[in-house]
């Protein structure tokens, strides 16, 4: 697994353009960036428990984040995406998913219960780690594809930009918590 210690400032490299997608993606193995997109996934997953409604509903007027509703609705939506990606790039003959987000924040969902906030992320959780696990090892890393927002990417660019995604809507939901707890 890759700690947060070396993997914010690899990220943010990529994020800022100093380095490539695909350069951060060789930097580390498909494994330990699975393991830690796996990992990073269920911290996102204990961030709602114990959240009442109220709190995954909150809005902090005076910060620009979006409510915990809205991060893991938009997470929830978004991984179709990655799903349809690794699925392109590998040789996989699994069936793509039909309603998959075209643009930025798409999918994101207002004051939606903290139960089915928790039902949600657990079945799209059980979906992203299947498609994972069916594809892992049908991929040329050799075989590479052109994205207009995020340059040459291959198998392993597309779990590490899943992860990158999956970073930094935590990192949102784990502030959010603490202004729902401290301004509710």
């Amino acid at each position: 697994m890759i700690t947060s210690e070396i993997l914010n400032p690899l990220l943010l490299s990529a994020f800022t353009k100093e380095i490539t997608w695909l350069e951060a993606a060789s930097r580390f193995s498909l494994d330990e960036i699975i393991d830690t997109f796996y990992y990073t996934r269920e911290r996102t997953e204990e961030n709602l428990i114990p959240l009442t409604d109220a709190q995954v509903a909150y809005s902090s007027p005076a910060h620009s984040l979006w409510s915990i509703s809205e991060s893991v609705t938009h997470l929830i939506h978004t991984q179709g995406f990655y799903h349809n990606k690794l699925l392109d790039i590998s040789t996989s003959q699994l069936p793509h998913i039909v309603e998959a987000a075209r643009g930025f924040g798409e999918g994101a969902k207002q004051n939606v219960s903290a139960n089915d906030l928790h039902v949600g992320l657990a079945a799209a959780t059980e979906r992203i780690h299947a498609i994972i696990e069916q594809t892992r090892n049908l991929h040329d890393p050799e075989k590479t594809e052109v994205n207009s927002a995020f340059g040459v990417c291959n198998y392993k660019t597309w779990v590490l930009l899943m992860l990158a995604h999956e970073v930094d809507h935590l990192r949102q939901m784990v502030a959010m918590r603490r202004l729902a707890r401290t301004d509710a």
